[in-house]
């Protein structure tokens, strides 16, 4: 059974982070395979647009428990995790056409992170945003930290990144952190009909406005390391 399944409709990829039975929780394998599959999407020249879901009722709940156990206990351990982190981060921040993120359930910590890595977002009424690092005693998702002040602001971002709290669909909604409320059960509908628009669209266009979109992104790494440092 793949990590991270992909499939494809008409110019649009879907690739959905598939450990159900898990939450979808993230390990350094499943970090990699969607890294890879996203190199796979960018060098196919029939892929228009990629959307990024999750299996089941959740999109992803953060790092698996085992991850953050092993994580809190070994440095080394948590050094590598980074960087292994960073390079997933990059993966969709550098990627040159358009991402969605078609959050179906839950979006905690990593899962939030990809949500705020995507450059649109639908989100189902029944799920939550949180990036929930504080209460175990550790700094923000990276990706919170770039990209939540741009969509809301210092002060909400830092409100949110403090307190770990679950940011509800309707909220977040009115935060900028989604474009799109789904009903329960539809954001993947709802993400394919905003990725069949951008896959009608001239491509020229598309790509112009992605690539001048990744610009503000295009230093995460020495960003997030210098504020880690």
């Amino acid at each position: 059974m793949a990590l991270v399944e992909r499939s494809a409709e008409a110019g649009v990829t879907i690739l959905t982070i598939n450990r159900p039975e898990k939450r979808n929780s993230i390990t350094p394998e499943v970090q990699a395979e969607l890294g890879s599959q996203l190199q796979q999407a960018e060098a196919d020249d029939a892929v228009r647009v990629v959307i990024i879901t999750g299996a089941g009722s959740d999109f992803c709940v953060g790092g698996d428990f085992s991850v953050v156990k092993r994580m809190l206990a070994d440095a080394a351990y948590r050094t590598e995790l980074e960087r292994t982190h960073f390079e997933t981060a990059e993966s969709i921040l550098s990627f040159a056409k358009p991402t969605i993120a078609a959050v179906n359930g839950p979006a905690l910590g990593f899962g939030a992170e990809i949500a705020a890595f995507c450059d649109m977002v639908v989100m189902s009424e029944n799920a939550v945003l949180a990036d929930p690092h504080v209460k175990i005693g550790v700094g923000p998702a990276p990706g919170a930290l770039l990209v939540w002040p741009q969509r809301t602001s210092r002060a909400i971002a830092a409100e949110l990144m403090l307190t770990g709290r679950d940011v509800g669909a309707q909220e977040a909604r009115t935060l900028g952190l989604v474009n799109r409320v789904a009903p329960e059960g539809e954001a993947l509908t709802v993400a394919m009909e905003l990725a069949r628009t951008l896959s009608d669209l001239p491509r020229e266009g598309v790509m112009a406005v992605k690539a001048a979109l990744r610009q503000s992104y295009a230093k995460l790494r020495t960003e997030a390391e210098h504020m880690a440092s």
